[in-house]
Parts: C-alpha cells; structure tokens; sequence
C-alpha cells in the first residue's frame, strides 16, 4: 500500500489536472510516491497533514486568445514524432518566445522581433535564474527608479550562446512581480555568455549562462499584458512543451532508443492527452498556474521512471529526459508552488 501522506500532498495537483482528464490509478500511485519523497522539513514539522479541500469553481476566468503562431507549433509537435526532438529543438522554442511576445509586447515591439526572425537572427528565453526557483530568490532585475538598472544573471538558457537576441525575464525592483524585458541584437552583444556543459538532444540543443549588467530603455519592457502575463505564457506554453516532449518519446521508441512496456506506455498516453486537453481550455483561471504545474511535475515523474527502470537504451537519451526533467519547473518547485497555492484549503476535520 502506497503512503497515505502521499496521497494526501499529492491532491492538489491531481485535482487540477482532474478538472480536464481523468486521472488513473496508475497516475496517482505514480505521483503519491513522488509527493511522499517531496516532502520537505516544514512539511513534515509544521503542516497539519490534513487533506485538502478541492475547490470547486474559479470566480474569475480569462479568456485567453490564441496566439496564431500555436498553428505552427502544432504542425512542429507533429513533426517532432517523425524526425525527433533535436533538429526541430531551437524553432520550436523560438516560437514558444513568440507566444510571450505576442502576449505582452506592443505591435511595434512584436514588429520588431518578426523583422529580426525574418532576418534569420535567432533569439533565446532566459528564465532560470542563478539565485534560485523562486522569485524571491533572483539575482536578475530591473530597479524601479530612474534611469533603471538592468542586472541579469540567468544560468543554462537554451542557445544562449549562439542566439542574437533575448527575451529575459527578471523581477522588478523588491517585488515579486516578473517583467519580460526584450534585448535588441545591439544590446545582447553586450552580455556575456558562457556555454553551460554538453549540448542536449544530440547536440542539437545547447544551454549557456547570461549575464549583463546595463541601463535599460522603457522600450525594453514588454507591458502590454501585465503583470500577469509571465504566468499565462506558462500556463499557454508548458502544455506544448510536454506534447512535444511525449512526441519525441515517439520517436525514441520507434528507432529502439526506448522501449515502453505495457504500464509505462498507457502513462505517456495519459500525459499527451492530458496536455493536449489542457492545451484546448482557452481561459486563465484559478486553476490554471496549478494545471500547468502539475502537467510537468507529472511529465518529470514519468521521464524519470523510464530512465531509473532501464527503459531508455542510451545514456545520451537518459540525460535529456532528465535534464527536460528539470527544465522549465523541476518536481520540488512544481510541488512545492501547488502547496503553497492550496495549503490553506484543508478540512477542518483532518
């Protein structure tokens, strides 16, 4: 019998994602014995251990619009099942950095980036921050005086090294709020860049840290969508990331880099229905930061299992599961912002 706290933490994120998919047995024995292993200190000292109280409807849903760009990155998920992740890596998340463009950027700001790409110049998102997962933490930001200083210091951003400008998020002032910032070609060849370790995805995708230290233009930051819009390009973004992902799995099988018996192929089956589900809801709403979450801490788990079991024949193939594992929201910080998002919601009666 798997560990009833496990079931417990797990909830939260299963209830989110239940909102759209159902979620088998398998999936939460899979994610109770991940929550159990999560567990942190606070946790086990502080928190009551009470189940969670899921909430059943969101008092505010956004719609959000699609942006037209996701047209080819459907078309890409597609063709990444045929030819694999690697060859197709640096154009589909250059188009993911287009999502937050079109979201946020002014027309002449979006403009601006489709003359660059037309060009053939090539951009990288930095999110990852050198001082830590939580925004609290980040060593990248921009003050809010005047003139504003721009500091950036962002670890293993994808093609960093090799691309000719930047979408960087960082943190305004003492806040926790995120402000995307756009660094024009001129000013990214003031960064310096430093490759991060060996390329992933058969040399396709290589990673590199950033750093610049600049006085930035209001023309810099990308407003037009709030605040909020960080959030919502995640929430947008991750599902096809881990379609992506579940389409390269794809590919590993059929040329025998992987081989997925019966239990593991019906849990990579959930998660590429699960995504695309979620992919499909068109609205921000309560439930959204989590939903996002918990589609990756799922796909972690997973990526991570066929890699411990012996599934994945090469070890090349077992570093870019795993390090796509802690890409982009690692198991602890997924779990570990659901929990904070929903542990006030408790029964009272334990």
């Amino acid at each position: 019998m798997s560990c009833e706290l496990g079931h417990i933490f797990a909830a939260p994120a299963l209830n989110a994602i239940a909102r759209h998919t159902d979620v088998e047995a398998s999936i939460r024995e899979l994610m109770a014995a991940s929550a159990t292993r999560l567990l942190d200190s606070m946790m086990i000292v502080a928190d009551s251990c009470a189940p969670f109280v899921a909430v059943e409807q969101s008092h505010v849903k956004l719609p959000v619009a699609q942006p037209p760009v996701l047209h080819g990155v459907r078309a890409l998920v597609e063709e990444i099942a045929v030819d694999g992740f690697g060859p197709h890596a640096m154009r589909f998340f250059g188009m993911l950095g287009s999502i937050m463009v079109s979201l946020a950027g002014t027309a002449v700001q979006v403009a601006q980036v489709m003359s660059w790409v037309d060009a053939g110049l090539t951009g990288t998102f930095c999110m990852t921050d050198r001082g830590g997962p939580l925004a609290s933490q980040w060593r990248s930001c921009a003050t809010t005086g005047s003139p504003v200083k721009l500091t950036v210091d962002k670890v293993w951003a994808m093609n960093a090294s090799r691309a000719d400008f930047a979408l960087i998020v960082v943190r305004r002032g003492n806040s926790m709020i995120l402000a995307p910032v756009l660094l024009a070609p001129d000013v990214y060849a003031q960064a310096a860049t430093q490759p991060s370790g060996a390329a992933f995805l058969d040399g396709h995708l290589p990673l590199a840290n950033v750093q610049a230290m600049l006085e930035a233009e209001p023309s810099w930051f990308l407003n037009e969508g709030g605040p909020i819009s960080p959030k919502i390009f995640l929430t947008l973004a991750r599902p096809w990331l881990v379609q992506a992902l579940c389409s390269h799995l794809a590919w590993l099988a059929r040329h025998n880099r992987i081989v997925l018996n019966a239990e593991m192929g019906e849990r990579v089956a959930f998660l590429r229905q699960a995504a695309q589900n979620q992919a499909n809801l068109g609205v921000f709403d309560r439930f959204s930061e989590d939903q996002a979450m918990a589609l990756k801490w799922i796909a972690n788990e997973i990526f991570a299992e066929l890699v411990v079991s012996g599934a994945v024949r090469h070890k090349g193939d077992q570093r870019d599961l795993l390090g796509f594992s802690k890409m982009e929201g690692s198991s602890y910080r997924c779990f570990f912002e659901i929990y904070e998002r929903n542990k006030k919601l408790r029964r009272v009666d334990g």
